[in-house]
């Protein structure tokens, strides 16, 4: 069985999607670690909403998870990019780990300034 869900809007880069921060713990020594932006939580919690009230109900995976991504973007970005923060949040939404994910970009354009998409069918 397979289901499609649209997402709105660009997806952030995964290039763009973390910033260094400094971290002290107790009383150890600060170090540095990356966290992801705000832009990129945001972009994620969106669409866990949207992939979890997409999904049919009594939907249940069954080994491998086929993902069809048809990017239509504002402005263009590495598909491999943009897989990190879409697999993480739809596994998410999904309740299951993005291991199982076989994800296949079938098709990606740009110019989309006003209607900026990810189309994806989930098998």
């Amino acid at each position: 069985m397979s289901w499609k869900v649209t997402i709105p809007g660009q997806p952030p880069s995964s290039n763009h999607a973390y910033k260094v921060v400094r971290i002290k713990r107790g009383g150890g020594v600060p170090f540095h670690t990356l966290a992801k932006t705000a832009e990129a939580t945001a972009y994620q919690q969106g669409v866990r909403l949207i992939v979890a009230a997409a999904k049919p109900s009594g939907w249940r995976p069954e080994g491998q998870i086929r993902l069809r991504y048809r990017l239509f973007l504002d402005r263009d970005i590495d598909c491999d990019n943009v897989s990190k923060i879409l697999n993480d949040a739809i596994a998410r939404a999904l309740d299951v780990n993005d291991k199982i994910f076989l994800p296949c970009y079938e098709h990606k354009e740009t110019g989309h300034r006003k209607d900026a998409r990810v189309e994806v069918e989930i098998e």
